[in-house]
């Protein structure tokens, strides 16, 4: 598994909110009304990302003491959450800009404002999701070893 690189995530969230400003275009041009928004999805994110910062964060005082360093399938199953968690922020976050980008023209209404409002701050917990997907990741790399029988410290 090779590390993820930022701009492969910035591809996907711009990607994916043109996708979804050319749908909801496609929609408001047919008559269709744009779907609802709750404040629920934000704060599932946000409060997803806040477990996996404090995953990441607990895995590197972990990796500091040798007792207690987990095992390396527990590593395996970090690294693939950070994995994860680095791309869903971005696909999420790209829904949510989108629909923000098909707000931005409509903003002197309220209800559109009040949107704009919750895909805003949808978008950061996004955005603090990949980063956090990021950190954990990075927490789970293992240094190359010199040989085989050496079995290298996991290291952030």
């Amino acid at each position: 598994m090779r590390p993820t690189r930022v701009r492969e995530l910035v591809a996907l969230l711009l990607g994916v909110a043109a996708v979804t400003w050319g749908v909801l275009q496609i929609m408001l041009d047919r008559g269709a009304v744009l779907p609802p928004l709750t404040w629920t999805a934000p704060s599932c994110i946000a409060l997803l990302a806040i477990v996996v910062l404090a995953t990441a964060l607990g895995l590197r005082a972990r990796l500091d003491d040798p007792a207690k360093r987990p095992h390396p399938l527990s590593m395996a199953r970090m690294a693939v959450l950070g994995k994860a968690s680095a791309h869903v922020g971005p696909i999420v976050g790209g829904l949510y800009a989108g629909y923000l980008l098909v707000l931005l023209p409509g903003l002197e209404i309220a209800s559109r404002r009040d949107r704009s409002v919750l895909c805003l701050v949808a978008l950061v917990a996004s955005i603090g999701l990949s980063v956090a997907g990021l950190v954990l990741e990075r927490a789970c790399r293992v240094p190359p070893s010199g040989t085989d029988e050496q079995i290298p410290a996991a290291r952030a």
